[in-house]
This record gives structure tokens, C-alpha cells and sequence, in this order.
């Protein structure tokens, strides 16, 4: 599926490595495009996202799922 969005044109794929849960991506979406909207900096955003997600769940199969694949 991620080469599919590359293909298509997509710089970056945020993706899963297996089935997640909704109520922690839901968080992890929200701290990462609130910090892209004011870095500007989409590895840095999903960096401060994910440590923000090992804070607030500290098992890894809330976070640990989460990729960043991209140029």
C-alpha cells in the first residue's frame, strides 16, 4: 500500500505495521499535524508525536506500530 502512495505522488506515508488502537492513533494523529502546522518539518513533527505517545502509553503496541516512510 505505501509504494501505491509513493507511486501516486506521495512524499511521506505515515503507516501502521499491524492493527492499531483507535483511541491512541487518534492521538498520535493530533500531536503530529498539530506540530507539522507549526514546524514545517514532517520527521521532526512525527518524532515529537511518537515520544509524545510513549509518555502517554508506555506499552509499545499503542506507538510502536507507527511508521514514517518518505524522501
Amino acid at each position: 500500500m505505501q509504494r501505491a502512495f509513493q507511486l501516486a505522488g506521495a512524499s511521506h506515508v505515515i503507516m501502521s505495521l499491524w492493527p492499531v488502537d483507535v483511541e491512541a492513533t487518534q492521538s498520535l494523529m493530533t500531536h503530529f499535524y498539530e506540530k507539522w502546522l507549526i514546524t514545517g518539518d514532517v520527521r521532526s513533527a512525527f518524532r515529537e508525536a511518537k515520544l509524545e505517545a510513549i509518555v502517554q502509553y508506555s506499552n509499545p503496541y499503542y506507538w510502536g506500530a507507527f511508521v514514517l516512510i518518505g524522501k
